[in-house]
């Protein structure tokens, strides 16, 4: 980049030369030429993350992310089955099943009943009191990896002026922070079908108690930890 930049300067100081011998060989006086080049030697090429052009002053949250955000998958505890009685004591059995895995938790942030319900999954958040494990620094293409990154062709710049990433900022408040989660996602054993009753859209499954489907089986497919809370957004989405 710089030698190419190079280059074209003495391009151009020689065309600038040959000018003014030119212009000096019809006068009497010799004629004097000021020149000033400034060039930014610090700004850094545009790297290539497949966003619009008009979305670069975006990279800016996106470094900001990737300096702050922790994050570890806890590979040993997925796959893992645990009967749980009752959607009331399910938190306190599934953070009794992460103590015995060498990770104390605390203060649950519970969406699982009606999650339940509709989706026959469990989705806790805890905070983290006590562990061994430090989550790690992750890459730009982690980012990517996880979905949080959109391609340029998937992206309409109509309605999404910042290349669809300004739901970045909100995640570099959570690692600001400066809490460590444990998220833990788990599947209710068998069939995953919804539990809701089928045919046309309701909400009568909101009234649905969801102790009818307990005790109940579940397997592990997630669980991590980390210092962002909406880092599984679109890993696992669900509405």
């Amino acid at each position: 980049m710089v030698y190419v930049w190079w280059q074209k300067l003495a391009r151009k100081l020689q065309s600038i030369i040959r000018a003014s011998k030119s212009e000096q060989a019809g006068q009497q006086q010799p004629a004097v030429t000021n020149l000033r080049m400034v060039y930014d030697l610090t700004r850094e090429p545009k790297p290539n993350l497949g966003l619009p052009p008009n979305a670069i002053p975006g990279l800016s949250v996106i470094k900001e992310l990737v300096r702050g955000l922790r994050y570890r998958s806890i590979d040993t505890l997925i796959g893992h089955t645990l009967e749980l009685t009752s959607i009331e004591r399910a938190p306190d059995e599934v953070s009794a099943f992460i103590r015995h895995h060498g990770i104390e938790v605390a203060d649950l942030r519970d969406l699982s009943a009606g999650v339940f319900l509709k989706y026959g999954i469990l989705d806790y958040e805890f905070n983290t009191v006590v562990t061994d494990i430090v989550p790690e620094r992750q890459r730009v293409r982690f980012l990517k990896d996880l979905g949080l990154l959109l391609d340029k062709s998937d992206v309409d710049d109509s309605m999404f002026f910042d290349a669809g990433i300004g739901f970045l900022e909100e995640m570099v408040d959570e690692t600001k922070e400066n809490k460590l989660l444990f998220k833990i996602m788990l599947d209710r054993q068998g069939e995953r079908e919804v539990l809701s009753a089928p045919g046309p859209i309701s909400n009568e499954w909101l009234n649905t108690d969801p102790n009818n489907h307990f005790p109940c089986k579940f397997t592990v497919r997630d669980a991590c930890l980390t210092n962002c809370g909406s880092i599984w957004l679109h890993k696992h989405f669900y509405l």
